[in-house]
């Protein structure tokens, strides 16, 4: 008998909901969800957006690609055949790991009743060092158009 499902189709088809619309989507929710977080648990609004658009920015990067991995994908069946060198180009996986990770720092040094003077150079550094060790842990996978 022969399967009712393709084994080769794309699950998003032509329809309007796509992988980058869900990740741009999940994004805007994390800057909301982050903002009232910041203002309810800090009185103030500044941290939780900065928090929030820093993680948005990471879901956005990184939720596609991984949705489009599919179930026995691979990240490396997502990398371009001529990719050699780890960090030569933009890495859209590590750099949503980083995004997100400094909205999370920028989060805690509210927590930690620190200024955002010292927040934002922490969120900075955090990020350029998960970008690091992100993009040489990882193959650089590329959404598929």
């Amino acid at each position: 008998m022969e399967s009712a499902r393709e084994t080769e189709s794309n699950s998003f088809g032509d329809g309007p909901l796509t992988p980058t619309r869900i990740g741009a989507a999940a994004g805007t929710m994390d800057v909301v969800v982050f903002t009232v977080m910041g203002y309810i648990t800090f009185d103030t609004v500044a941290i939780g957006a900065i928090a929030g658009l820093l993680v948005g920015l990471g879901v956005f990067c990184f939720l596609p690609v991984f949705m489009q991995s599919g179930e026995d994908d691979d990240l490396e069946d997502l990398m371009p055949a001529d990719d050699a060198a780890p960090l030569r180009d933009f890495h859209r996986v590590a750099a949503g790991f980083a995004l997100s990770a400094a909205g999370i720092v920028v989060f805690a040094t509210g927590f930690g009743e620190l200024d955002t003077l010292v927040g934002i150079p922490a969120a900075l550094v955090a990020a350029v060092g998960v970008y690091l060790v992100a993009g040489f842990a990882m193959p650089n996978a590329q959404p598929r158009r």
